[in-house]
């Protein structure tokens, strides 16, 4: 839900102060954050808006699912694909070029913030409902200098 907010929010920035070169969100398809779901989603909105250019993934399994569509549909050239997560698969289509960008969640960041909060409030101290830890993007060029890519054998 945060991201897709985010998404909205982003975007409504960018057009904000655009009079020519406006994006706009066309369509919205529930895939359910599943690779087959996503790709039936996309195909339902590539028949539906023939000159799509972008697709904004829930997260990697849904931008693979999309990809697949794209590719069945012979647009891989006009349609780029931002999943969500920087998963393993993920990052293997960023490199592959499969993906345009998959903004990566940090993980360990996330587990030492959950300990870091849980010792703070057995303590009696406040603690902040919601902590948001940044993500970062990532794109092709940090794909191609990713050490995990050679260790976790993509």
């Amino acid at each position: 839900v945060l991201r897709v907010k985010g998404f909205r929010e982003v975007i409504g920035n960018y057009n904000q102060d655009k009079t020519d070169g406006r994006i706009e969100i066309v369509d919205v398809q529930e895939g359910g954050g599943l690779q087959s779901e996503g790709m039936k989603a996309t195909s339902a909105a590539i028949q539906k808006h023939m000159d799509l250019a972008g697709i904004f993934a829930i997260n990697d399994p849904s931008a693979l699912g999309a990809f697949a569509a794209i590719q069945k549909a012979g647009k891989v050239e006009e349609i780029a694909i931002v999943g969500f997560d920087a998963s393993p698969s993920g990052k293997r289509a960023v490199f592959e070029k499969k993906i345009y960008d998959s903004p990566q969640q940090f993980p360990r960041k996330m587990a030492t913030g959950t300990v870091d909060a849980f010792i703070a409030y057995l303590e009696g101290k406040e603690v902040l409902k919601n902590n948001f830890i940044d993500c970062e993007h990532y794109y092709y060029t940090d794909s191609i200098k990713d050490p995990n890519r050679v260790k976790e054998q993509w």
